[in-house]
């Protein structure tokens, strides 16, 4: 159900699933290119050199006023000085004492904040599994941050895959300036009232923000999606951390999102529903709602299956009057035809 594109990028070609994913690296793409073409060469140097000079200010600070200086610098910052350089280059510190003292001294900095409007600017997400373009982003954003490189990213080329995922189905842009504008930290504990808001467990909760396959990105864009929906995400955030893949990660945001979609566009939802595997939605109408996030379908055995059981659900539930199929893909002449015969309805979001 997924297209499959090959894409080469110099000697390299890259094997690409989904048409959202395939647009995402392409934009990364382009992204790698512009940060290429930026020079910090000596830009890192002077913006560390000013960036050690803030440090010993703060230093100073802490000496006229303790109280005050604890409160707006994290615990231990002071002890850094001098291992800024360090601290900013260095990819091998790999445990977690130096991981944290890393994550310190870049907000401290100020990088990370200069790397997501970065990222934003360019259309790209932040929290991308490419390593090539988390070197390119860290590379310019640490010039940036300390003041060595004049870069006004407000005259750079907008950028647009990112976001594509998010105003096509119903998370509105307030979602994206929230990821953009936010700290890692931040948007867990945003995630974690909002989850909690919605009656979804504890220990669930925790695996799901913890899960490899979902960065603080995609985890903001699922708990945004679910909030509009208004039911106890549970089933969902179960099915979730059953994610396997990068690829799994993606489906369930789109999941997610459709149901939002869904919500806001045609009925109110009122539960979950777990059926043959597949989640569902009950809506307040009795519509069983079947949200599936693919490109193009065809009737195989498989869809033929999974439509019989659908079918049968519908005649021995009572809850349930009808059932549709709620997607963001395209569907075959011969696959729209056999959902028509078994009175299965089916809507896409696409527009061509």
């Amino acid at each position: 159900m997924q297209n499959t594109y090959r894409i080469r990028a110099r000697a390299e070609e890259y094997e690409i699933t989904g048409s959202e994913a395939a647009l995402q690296f392409l934009q990364e793409l382009r992204a790698i290119n512009q940060l290429r073409q930026i020079s910090t060469t000596k830009a890192v140097g002077r913006g560390l050199s000013q960036s050690a000079r803030a440090t010993y200010d703060t230093g100073r600070q802490i000496f006229r006023d303790p109280v005050g200086a604890v409160k707006k610098v994290p615990q231990g910052a002071s002890r850094f000085f001098g291992k800024v350089k360090d601290f900013v280059s260095q990819d091998d510190e790999d445990t977690d004492r130096k991981a944290s003292v890393g994550e310190t001294i870049r907000g401290v900095l100020g990088i990370d904040d200069q790397k997501r409007k970065l990222a934003a600017r360019l259309g790209v997400d932040v929290y991308s599994h490419n390593q090539a373009l988390q070197k390119e982003l860290d590379r310019v954003a640490s010039a940036m941050a300390g003041g060595g490189l004049a870069l006004n990213i407000g005259t750079m080329p907008i950028g647009g895959a990112v976001g594509i995922g998010l105003t096509a189905i119903g998370i509105d842009q307030a979602v994206d300036s929230l990821i953009n504008e936010s700290s890692p930290d931040d948007l867990r504990k945003w995630n974690q009232q909002n989850l909690a808001n919605l009656g979804a467990k504890p220990d669930v909760v925790a695996q799901f923000l913890s899960h490899p396959w979902y960065s603080p990105r995609q985890e903001t864009i699922i708990t945004a999606a679910l909030k509009k929906t208004r039911v106890d995400p549970d089933l969902f955030l179960e099915s979730a951390i059953k994610a396997l893949t990068e690829e799994d990660g993606r489906y369930f945001q789109r999941v997610a999102q459709l149901l939002a979609a869904y919500s806001d566009r045609v009925a109110p939802l009122q539960s979950l529903y777990l059926e043959e595997g597949v989640l569902c939605a009950l809506d307040r109408n009795g519509v069983l709602v079947v949200p599936v996030s693919f490109d193009y379908a065809i009737w195989t055995q498989t869809v033929a299956q999974r439509v019989e059981a659908l079918a049968r659900v519908v005649g021995s539930d009572q809850a349930i009057k009808s059932a549709k199929i709620w997607t963001d893909g395209k569907l075959s002449d011969r696959l729209k035809a056999e959902l028509d015969r078994r009175s299965i309805a089916y809507e896409s979001l696409r527009q061509s």
